[in-house]
């Protein structure tokens, strides 16, 4: 076989070809598992309620999907004892499950919960559902709400799909698993540098409780927060603090600053490319706006948003118990199978249903073969 040389043009529509098979490998994977179901359709009665309905909705929605990754960790054997657990060297009420069948459960997770309660399996630990809860509720308030506005720091709104859902459980992840000086220096720079960037863990979280409360998320640290910073940030502290003294020695005035900044500006006012563009990004800043006032205005429970969402930033920085760090190394397993159960107790999901899971399965298989001869041909 003879080895081809390839130009960088054509490497530029091998990445383009393969990135729309990964594409279209992420759809195949979403139709089977259900995860391309919206959200909002199981928000029963939010619409009838207004907008503090979807927030009882939303609520609702977030107790069923915890039950879910619950049950889902028994089967699978993937909580451990908790620290309070291992320190008393006894069973402890929040950490073990004690779930009682009820008539609304299949008999098939009234067996899981009773074997789970008679074999004292760990169930989620009470620091970790507190976290995970939280979580769920302000990532769905945020993923049903108007969000257009976001782009304005290059981020993407939220999708309105399960399948948001398992995306960002991926980053929270890969984000938990980091050295801790890694996690916190992220902190550093949203708190003293007010870094914006899509690239953040919960920048579109933190971008709502600005717009909401006026406030600069960088002032809602905590104590122990600030502790882990001093801790794990002092090379940055250190360079910020003479950064400020470094600027006040040399502070300039706006007419200096404008002088200075026109120097590097070169442009005919008159030209009509720059006119057009310049239009155009004042059509985009009107929309953001419009947009962010939307949000303010229908964005139900803007208190209970904020207290969670703080709360949950607070345990996932500074908590390094084994309560939550190891659920958050595995994160994306839970959600996965959180979804999982939950889609597949539902009937929405191909997974639980043999026949046409079958039928999938071999019409998929044999499109796999078509496409290898296509191969062997080529």
């Amino acid at each position: 076989m003879i080895a081809l040389r390839i130009s960088d043009k054509e490497w530029k529509k091998i990445e383009f070809r393969k990135n729309k098979f990964r594409e279209l490998e992420s759809a195949l994977d979403q139709a089977v598992s259900g995860r391309d179901n919206k959200v909002p359709a199981f928000l029963s009665g939010a619409l009838a309620g207004g907008e503090m309905g979807k927030a009882t909705a939303v609520e609702k929605l977030v107790n069923e999907l915890v039950k879910s990754m619950d049950s889902y960790g028994i089967r699978n054997r993937l909580w451990i004892e908790s620290d309070e657990t291992i320190k008393d060297n006894g069973l402890s009420d929040d950490d073990f499950c004690k779930m009682k069948a009820t008539e609304e459960k299949a008999s098939e997770e009234k067996t899981s919960e009773e074997k789970a309660s008679k074999e004292k399996i760990p169930c989620m630990p009470t620091r970790f559902k507190e976290f995970i809860h939280d979580y769920l509720y302000c990532m769905i308030l945020l993923m049903t709400s108007e969000m257009e506005w976001v782009e304005q720091i290059y981020a993407e709104p939220y999708a309105d799909s399960f399948q948001q859902l398992y995306l960002h459980a991926k980053r929270v992840r890969e984000f938990s698993v980091r050295p801790i000086e890694k996690r916190y220096d992220e902190l550093w720079g949203e708190t003293y540098f007010g870094v914006r960037g899509a690239s953040g863990l919960f920048e579109i979280f933190s971008m709502a409780y600005e717009s909401i409360t006026g406030k600069d998320i960088g002032d809602s640290l905590t104590q122990s927060m600030k502790d882990g910073l001093d801790t794990y940030c002092q090379e940055q502290m250190q360079m910020y603090d003479e950064f400020l003294d470094e600027a006040e020695d040399n502070a300039m005035t706006e007419e200096e600053i404008e002088a200075v900044m026109s120097e590097y500006v070169d442009v005919d006012a008159n030209d009509p490319d720059m006119a057009e563009l310049n239009r155009y990004f004042d059509e985009l800043a009107v929309r953001w706006d419009e947009s962010e006032k939307r949000f303010r205005q229908t964005f139900p429970d803007t208190e209970g948003f904020c207290t969670r969402y703080l709360r949950l930033r607070e345990l996932f920085y500074t908590d390094e118990s084994r309560d939550m760090r190891y659920p958050l190394t595995i994160f994306d397993i839970l959600v996965e199978g959180m979804l999982d159960v939950f889609l597949g107790r539902r009937g929405k999901t191909l997974y639980t249903d043999a026949d046409n899971c079958a039928r999938t399965y071999i019409s998929i298989k044999k499109q796999i073969d078509a496409i290898k001869k296509l191969r062997e041909e080529a």
